[in-house]
């Protein structure tokens, strides 16, 4: 049993890392049509740049090993080659980077925000917090917002609400939980140049998504939200203090500053897209697992059986 354990743990692991080349490869080149649709949707350049951390995790997680634990005898004796332990490695190192990313995100949420005031009650928490240096969508699992006190000094009234609801925007479109899964995903893209484009362009995206729908198409919430934008960059810009973690969601962003303040004043905010359905994308997906794993799980088993045998 022991050996069998072993045996699955290995080629689980070099199978993740093969499915994530493949799978990176893939993204790579939809990135480059992706980066080309006009207006750019938020949706798709995610979907994208999280396809090989969710390809090799669902195919090593739900398809080899179920299909290996039922169809491997339990008294095989296989020897791999070191092209099975290099993969494994590989795999492994994928996993490991990742877990220590979604560690020091933890870490850097739990250090910031422990000591906030209650400022106010939205649909979720506000608090009024010294280590924040702007207006902050914190936290993946209790989400909350953070304004530090020279906002709250300076933003008028209208102005510090329309600022909570372009965060209560990106709370409503999950966007916190995406940039986690963007900066902890275990794959082969991560810190590449394809991936920080992706990235840039998801941003920019889901920025300007957000906009649409804190303004709701009133021209007055929408010059109140560029002048807040203006106001946060301006009392952020000379911060020296501790940033808040890479998974939060921060009212100012240097760089589309002026992009976001020109399409406010302008007039020139599309509508926001609709918002996806969780649950039922979650159960699409599970339904599918359900039928291909039991028609997919002997061709799978065969597969591996035969690179076993010819891989050096």
């Amino acid at each position: 049993m022991i050996d069998l354990v072993a045996r699955a743990f290995v080629l689980s692991l070099a199978w993740f890392a093969a499915v994530n080349a493949i799978a990176s490869l893939a993204s790579a080149l939809a990135a480059r049509v992706a980066i080309r649709i006009n207006p750019p949707s938020p949706r798709a350049f995610v979907v994208i740049r999280l396809f090989p951390a969710i390809a090799s995790l669902v195919f090593a997680g739900t398809m080899f090993l179920p299909a290996q634990w039922a169809l491997e005898p339990r008294d095989a004796d296989e020897r791999f080659g070191v092209a099975w332990f290099a993969l494994a490695a590989v795999g492994a190192m994928l996993l490991i980077r990742s877990t220590r990313r979604a560690i020091v995100i933890d870490t850097v949420c739990r250090r910031l925000g422990r000591h906030g005031r209650p400022f106010a009650t939205r649909p979720i928490e506000v608090q009024e917090v010294d280590d924040v240096p702007g207006v902050s969508l914190a936290g993946i699992l209790r989400p909350r917002i953070l304004i530090g006190p020279r906002i709250v000094a300076e933003l008028s009234g209208p102005e510090l609400d329309v600022a909570i609801a372009h965060e209560v925007a990106h709370l409503d479109a999950f966007d916190n939980f995406s940039r986690w899964c963007m900066f902890c995903a275990p794959d082969f893209l991560s810190g590449s140049a394809i991936a920080g484009r992706l990235e840039e362009h998801w941003r920019e995206a889901a920025e300007c998504r957000a906009d649409s729908r804190a303004v709701q198409g009133d021209t007055g919430r929408a010059v109140d939200l560029a002048a807040a934008l203006i106001k946060v960059a301006r009392l952020t810009a000379n911060w020296s203090g501790r940033l808040p973690a890479p998974s939060w969601s921060t009212l100012h962003d240097s760089v589309l500053l002026e992009l976001r303040v020109r399409r406010l004043v302008s007039g020139l905010v599309p509508p926001a897209e609709p918002l996806p359905s969780r649950f039922r994308t979650i159960g699409l997906g599970f339904a599918g697992l359900i039928v291909a794993i039991p028609l997919l799980a002997e061709t799978i088993h065969r597969v591996t059986e035969a690179l076993v045998a010819a891989l050096p």
